[in-house]
């Protein structure tokens, strides 16, 4: 046995791993389901941050395209626009 009898009979002792176990375990707020929302904060907050560098990205590619060539350079190359009398021909990299 862990713990002697008489200690098994102290209402104290038996009182306090009552809670213990509710708190761990039962209870709605218990320690398990307060772990799972933490991990689960810092996978949005994770997310939250690299939604933000994107963000600051696309403000920067939107500043640079204020300039003609640029924004046409940007058409052609993110969006694949073309001008009617050209032939495009994507090549990809193995």
């Amino acid at each position: 046995m862990l713990l002697p009898k008489k200690y098994l009979t102290n209402r104290f002792v038996i009182v306090s791993i009552t809670f213990v176990i509710w708190i761990v375990f039962i209870d709605d707020n218990s320690l398990i389901y307060l772990h799972k929302l933490n991990k689960e904060l810092k996978k949005t907050e994770e997310r939250e941050n690299f939604y933000q560098e994107k963000i600051k990205e696309q403000k920067e590619e939107l500043k640079n395209l204020n300039d003609p060539k640029k924004l046409q350079k940007y058409a052609r190359e993110k969006l694949l626009m073309k001008k009617q009398d050209e032939d495009i021909y994507i090549i990809e990299k193995k």
